[in-house]
């Protein structure tokens, strides 16, 4: 059960954008609304699924608290049209992104993937750390840039799956089947997501990577090489959870046989992260 509380508190914490309060401050914006600290809005293809499948999943986890698991069915199953209507606006997000301006998207890799790892352990929702690309001063809403949207999916990815993983000791029969079917499916799109990603924006290879790792360095990266790196950091998580309740003896035998694929595959989508982007080296 304490499992189960962290990974709803993760829910809150992490949010559509890995909300956290300090975060603003300490990130480079790569562009801001008037004002300066406007956070970027979601784009609704992606934006209302994402809260949708939070409020799904949020809904389960009560009913599941609550002793009331037959309730939780619907919620769960919900969760997983949400999963697929948020994958499919971040696939026509990036399909239809204008190209990346270069000049604009100066951002420090190494700063995100702090702020994905403070975002795991925070309990309190905040500004979005991850800023909307725009040209100059806007008046009004910002909203998210293809990136950040196709982040902010994978974001949601990361929820759900921790949800679904922290529910599945609690759980047998079919509501098991439910919450199994739930991780499954953020699993699968968000491996689907990272090779579209990969596919539209692909990272330098060869004798163009070492010039690229050290732009990196000073700061002179792509949107999704910037954003990418945090992701690793997400399913670094994810993977140690589901490592923990596989191994742990008073959960279920059903249960922990759920988790089995799960792992197999997060350590695949990882692997294919760390080679595609990896880590930048920090200060």
């Amino acid at each position: 059960m304490v499992l189960q509380r962290t990974t709803r508190w993760l829910i809150l914490a992490v949010g559509v954008a890995l909300l956290v309060a300090t975060a603003t401050a300490e990130a480079k914006p790569i562009a801001t609304a008037a004002g300066g600290d406007a956070p970027p809005l979601n784009p609704s293809i992606v934006g209302v699924p994402i809260q949708r499948t939070d409020n799904a999943i949020s809904n389960a986890a009560d009913a599941v608290d609550a002793g009331n698991g037959a309730q939780a069915v619907g919620p769960l199953r919900a969760s997983r049209r949400y999963l697929i209507r948020s994958y499919n606006g971040a696939k026509y997000l990036i399909a239809n992104m204008p190209p990346p301006d270069a000049e604009e998207a100066r951002v420090s890799a190494r700063k995100f993937v702090r702020l994905a790892r403070r975002a795991i352990g925070a309990r309190k929702s905040g500004r979005g750390w991850i800023r909307a690309h725009a040209s100059g001063d806007v008046v009004g809403p910002v909203f998210a840039d293809a990136p950040t949207a196709a982040f902010n999916v994978l974001t949601s990815q990361y929820n759900a799956a921790t949800a679904a993983a922290g529910m599945v000791p609690d759980v047998k029969g079919n509501l098991l089947n439910r919450a199994r079917t739930t991780l499954n499916t953020a699993i699968v799109l968000r491996n689907r997501l990272v090779k579209i990603i990969h596919t539209a924006a692909p990272p330098p290879v060869d004798d163009a990577r070492v010039h690229a790792r050290a732009s990196q360095e000073e700061g002179e990266v792509t949107p999704f090489e910037t954003l990418m790196p945090g992701l690793a950091v997400l399913l670094a998580d994810e993977i140690q959870q589901l490592n923990a309740l596989s191994q742990d003896t008073s959960v279920p035998a059903a249960s922990r046989a759920a988790l089995t694929n799960a792992i197999a595959a997060d350590n695949q989508i990882l692997n294919r992260v760390n080679t595609w982007w990896p880590p930048a080296t920090e200060d």
